[in-house]
């Protein structure tokens, strides 16, 4: 216990503690519900919920018109390719519609919605048409995705019908009582309209109109927001992930992404070991051998020993130039002074298997470095793997880059039958891709072709 305070013979005074400079500001307290409810004509949030409730009933109704239409014809047409066609172009009004709907439900509540994962259409850009109708098809009618979004515009269509047809009764109704002392005051004058009121005086039933609605305004206004609100609860269940979800795969994702860095380094470290120990080392042991010799003989034999000095100068030389490939093993020189496009015009100019190489880079564009290596490292080694395994006749290379991506494609038309197995190239060039949240995808049936895509993201590696 410590008492600040000055000590004198025998007896000790405690000291005022000082009062604070500031006292801390109080919190801001809410208003309170009743006054809410009361207010609630007249706030922006329940105007926000008119507009929303309106936009979707036109955009509802019209995308389930348009869905049904395109569903009813391609299901009569499914004998002929066009209802195919047309079946997807139901499915895609439908996405377009839950794209639309995700904006709409933040007009009540900024909190934000991630929407679902779609599988993407991208195949490879050289690929057979029988490819491309296969990836399209995949993505088109395989992904859950897209299916929900149809169920939901078949689902939303009665349920935005209700909202917007109650909303329009309550809010006639409410408005319409409210203002009946007005209507009274403009037509008690004029001949032809007569208020037929029974027993009770026009000026009553006015007045009670006016009550009524004076009460029906602010329920008619909580309603409104509680179907805008339930609307967007239909809308997260249905078009989105929760952001616990969104969580859990983003620290799925980072973790996979950080066990693929640590085994990529640890794969690094070991081929830059193996590399010096079974090349430069063995060069310098040879080295230093030679040098001893010569130093024995450099008195008794002075021509011996002169070329025992030359022999070490070649190895001096020799395990210099492997330690320059250890290094340049890591980021090549030109790749490192003139970019991507001519690194990989190198790597096809030596390949044993003819290369071809089609970039829709310009010839000095420049990458993230990082995106620029592992871009660089997946084709070297799938031209490797080809080389030693594939029996191909021709490789194919193609580069697309997109506003945050850059797109790899290595098409070979050897015999297939590739896969990515535990401690295999292709496993390496999986880590190396996923250290940069990148996806590489295998394709190789038995009998060919093999391609191998890599997607590499841009913007998080551009600094």
């Amino acid at each position: 216990m410590t008492v600040d305070g000055v000590v004198g013979s025998g007896s000790m005074s405690a000291a005022p503690m000082p009062a604070p400079e500031t006292a801390p500001a109080a919190a801001p307290r809410g208003r309170h519900p009743i006054v809410t409810v009361l207010l609630s004509p007249i706030l922006p949030s329940t105007w926000m919920a008119v507009f929303s409730i309106l936009i979707g009933f036109i955009v509802l109704v019209a995308a389930f018109a348009v869905v049904t239409s395109l569903f009813s014809a391609g299901g009569g047409l499914l004998i002929l390719i066009v209802g195919f066609g047309l079946v997807a172009l139901g499915i895609e009004a439908a996405r377009l519609t839950a794209r639309v709907e995700r904006w709409r439900m933040s007009l009540t509540d900024d909190r934000p919605l991630i929407a679902r994962p779609y599988k993407t259409l991208d195949p490879e850009p050289q690929a057979p048409f029988e490819r491309r109708i296969r990836n399209w098809a995949e993505a088109e009618f395989f992904d859950p995705s897209r299916w929900l979004d149809v169920a939901y515009v078949l689902i939303s269509f009665p349920l935005i019908v209700l909202e917007f047809t109650f909303s329009v009764v309550l809010w006639s109704v409410a408005v319409g009582f409210t203002l009946a002392p007005i209507g009274y005051l403009l037509t008690r004058d004029m001949p032809n309209i007569h208020w037929y009121t029974g027993a009770f005086t026009p000026g009553a039933v006015v007045s009670v109109l006016f009550v009524i609605g004076l009460i029906l305004l602010p329920i008619t206004a909580m309603v409104t927001r509680g179907f805008a609100l339930g609307h967007r609860s239909v809308v997260e269940g249905m078009l989105c992930i929760s952001p616990a979800e969104a969580l859990r795969r983003d620290n799925d994702r980072l973790r996979g992404s950080r066990a693929a860095t640590v085994e990529l380094e640890a794969n690094e470290l070991r081929r830059i070991e193996r590399d010096l120990h079974d090349g430069a080392q063995q060069r310098l042991v040879m080295l230093a051998i030679d040098l001893a010799l010569a130093e024995g003989k450099i008195d008794a034999n002075p021509a011996e020993a002169k070329t025992l000095v030359a022999g070490a100068r070649e190895q001096a030389r020799q395990a210099l130039g492997e330690i320059r490939d250890v290094v340049r093993g890591t980021a090549p020189a030109i790749l490192l002074d003139r970019g991507l496009v001519a690194a990989l015009g190198a790597v096809a100019g030596r390949s044993s298997v003819p290369t071809y190489i089609d970039s829709g880079l310009d010839p000095n564009e420049r990458l993230p470095h990082a995106v620029e290596r592992a871009a660089y490292y997946v084709v070297t080694e799938a031209l490797t793997n080809v080389a030693k395994h594939a029996n191909a006749t021709r490789v194919d290379i193609t580069l697309r880059r997109e506003p945050h991506r850059l797109g790899v494609w290595v098409r070979n038309d050897g015999k297939g039958g590739a896969a990515v197995t535990t401690g295999g190239g292709l496993a390496g060039l999986r880590d190396r891709v996923e250290a940069l949240d990148g996806k590489l995808v295998l394709d190789s049936p038995a009998g060919g072709p093999t391609m191998v895509h890599v997607e590499l993201p841009l913007a998080a590696w551009a600094g």
